[in-house]
């Protein structure tokens, strides 16, 4: 499967899946409602906060577990969809700073990884870019991270990062003294991390005959 097609299917399920529990509050909010209310701003703001709580429970499965579909173990508890719907909702209004943590972080780890994947397309010997602003052979959405910023490199050996400066990085984003050494991308168990300073790191092998988003969910 190319990277392409691989990206549009994490996106389908994640979609799908959201398809689903939306239809779960169609249907409760249809059953106690009338169907002029069930569309109004509640039943829009359920819809949204769903939303994002799955892309949240993506997000954290994807970092903490290397794998985009979340475990039965990590999906809210309950004997079946509606219920777990329930407690899925009732668990993102807890804590929504979390979800949306994860999920900023699985949408910089998407585009990350379309940027990798330009880059492994060019010869080892070529000058990379300053920045990911630019790259014709992504889309403009994909050349920045979920905060809206561009993307840095570092090459190590046959290693080469791509790195998101973060939440906290200061527009206009410069990519020199990035305070990520080399010995650092050489060394690093994981291929997608998130460093404790905020920096989200995707690190491919550029001799590997695999995607960018193959790679980060390998296991060390």
């Amino acid at each position: 499967m190319s990277s392409s097609n691989l990206r549009i299917a994490v996106r389908l399920i994640l979609g799908v899946t959201l398809g689903v529990v939306v239809l779960y509050a169609f249907a409760i909010y249809s059953f106690n409602r009338s169907m002029n209310k069930a569309f109004g701003p509640e039943f829009q703001k359920d819809a949204q906060d769903f939303g994002i709580a799955l892309k949240g429970i993506a997000g954290e499965s994807l970092f903490e577990h290397r794998t985009i579909i979340p475990s039965q173990a990590n999906m809210p508890a309950g004997s079946n969809a509606i219920e777990q719907g329930k407690t899925l909702l009732a668990t993102y209004r807890k804590d929504p700073e979390k979800f949306k943590k994860y999920g900023d972080l699985l949408e910089t780890a998407l585009n990350a990884s379309a940027v990798a994947d330009a880059l492994l397309q060019m010869p080892a010997s070529a000058k990379l870019p300053p920045t990911s602003v630019g790259i014709t052979s992504v889309r403009a959405e994909q050349e920045i991270d979920a905060w809206g910023h561009p993307f840095c490199f570092l090459t190590a050996r046959d290693r080469l990062a791509v790195i998101s400066l973060g939440p906290d990085a200061k527009a206009p984003v410069s990519c020199q003294n990035l305070g990520i050494s080399r010995k650092e991308i050489i060394s690093a168990k994981r291929k997608l991390h998130e460093r404790s300073t905020g920096e989200v790191i995707l690190i491919v092998d550029r001799k590997a005959q695999k995607h960018a988003l193959k790679q980060a969910l390998q296991e060390p």
